[in-house]
């Protein structure tokens, strides 16, 4: 017997990138009974919907919710204005998927997750197949119990110059490497416990920026887990990859799984120009299939965004099970990530959770 399904009043608020992509998946949606697109700019706000066809537009989210009955809100705002549109949201009552991280800022995340109510964080590798099915295999004991490992993550410069143009201090640590911080910590089953870090702004702070460019931490967890994690906005400007280089390494007692997605197994070479679709910038070489959120192809989105957005309104419109990072599990990966940026910041160890909050 197939489950009943209840329609979905859906807002998408923020009509960048990724914004974008998350309207039209809604708006391809059979529950979404009513789509409407919200953005402070209301040019924006206007190109999107008349893009994806949305019911209704504008630049303010409570009068939005109120006026059109809106249940559900994807919040797709830069990193550092994530508070407000959520909190709106939620205060409504309405149901919440934010992207990644939940803050930049601790307090206003613990203010959002003491809210309560149904609120979900992007955290869209849980949604790269390769990744689901690690932790599947782990949770099925095919490893054993964890001991370590290693968790690594690069992007270039031309993307990262393009976070910290929207988000002064969104950092490599705090906007690239969270995703593998959120993998291990769904991984892992002990709590992390301390962190040790060292950095280097070398690039980075040479621009006028005040954030580094390469970290490296040690991440201990309470039962002696320990992985090493590194992060970087370093690659060059013009490597072919148009997203995250990423690879996942953890060691059991009984095997280990070693993921890897560096993306260069779909290579191609174009006089024409490859888009790399999240700044404005052509590659004659490319990795096909880098882009982070996913790809257009053939009328139909690819990827983890996709496969997130998707689960997503399923579940609220029929009940369906989505492993979604909830605003628990966000903030405990927020803490870890602070955590590494103080210890980088200090040069000296920083307990999770326990460390200053400015």
């Amino acid at each position: 017997m197939r489950p009943a399904t209840r329609s979905v009043r859906l807002g998408v608020v923020g009509a960048g990138k990724i914004g974008t992509h998350r309207a039209r998946l809604a708006a391809e949606h059979a529950a979404v009974e009513h789509l409407a697109v919200v953005d402070v700019e209301p040019l924006r706000a206007e190109q999107l919907a008349s893009m994806v066809r949305a019911d209704s537009w504008g630049t303010d989210l409570e009068t939005m919710i109120s006026e059109h009955s809106l249940d559900a809100v994807i919040v797709s705002t830069p990193e550092d204005r994530h508070h407000r549109p959520v909190t709106t949201a939620l205060d409504a009552g309405a149901r919440v998927l934010v992207e990644k991280p939940l803050a930049l800022d601790r307090g206003e995340a613990r203010q959002m997750v003491a809210m309560g109510g149904d609120l979900r964080v992007g955290y869209s590798m849980r949604y790269a197949q390769r990744f689901a099915v690690a932790k599947q295999q782990i949770s099925e004991g095919k490893i054993g119990s964890i001991v370590g490992g290693l968790a690594r993550v690069y992007d270039t410069l031309a993307v990262g110059r393009a976070i910290l143009g929207r988000s002064p201090n969104a950092g490599p640590v705090a906007d690239i490497l969270t995703y593998a911080v959120d993998v291990l910590l769904w991984c892992v089953p002990s709590r992390p416990a301390e962190v040790v870090a060292r950095s280097s702004g070398r690039i980075l702070r040479a621009e006028g920026h005040d954030v580094d460019d390469l970290v490296c931490a040690v991440l201990s967890f309470e039962d002696g887990t320990i992985f090493d994690l590194v992060v970087s906005y370093s690659l060059p400007a013009g490597f072919p990859t148009a997203g995250l280089s990423t690879r996942i390494e953890m060691i059991g007692d009984a095997g280990v799984l070693l993921v890897a997605e560096d993306h260069g197994d779909q290579v191609m070479y174009t006089e024409t120009g490859y888009d790399n679709a999240y700044v404005e910038q052509h590659l004659q070489l490319a990795y096909l299939g880098s882009r982070t959120s996913g790809e257009w192809a053939m009328g139909r989105m690819f990827g983890r965004v996709a496969d997130e957005t998707r689960a997503w309104l399923d579940h609220l419109s029929t009940g369906a099970p989505c492993h979604i990072a909830t605003a628990t599990e966000a903030m405990a990966v927020l803490d870890v990530t602070t955590a590494i940026e103080e210890a980088a910041r200090t040069g000296r160890p920083a307990e999770i959770g326990s460390h200053h909050v400015e």
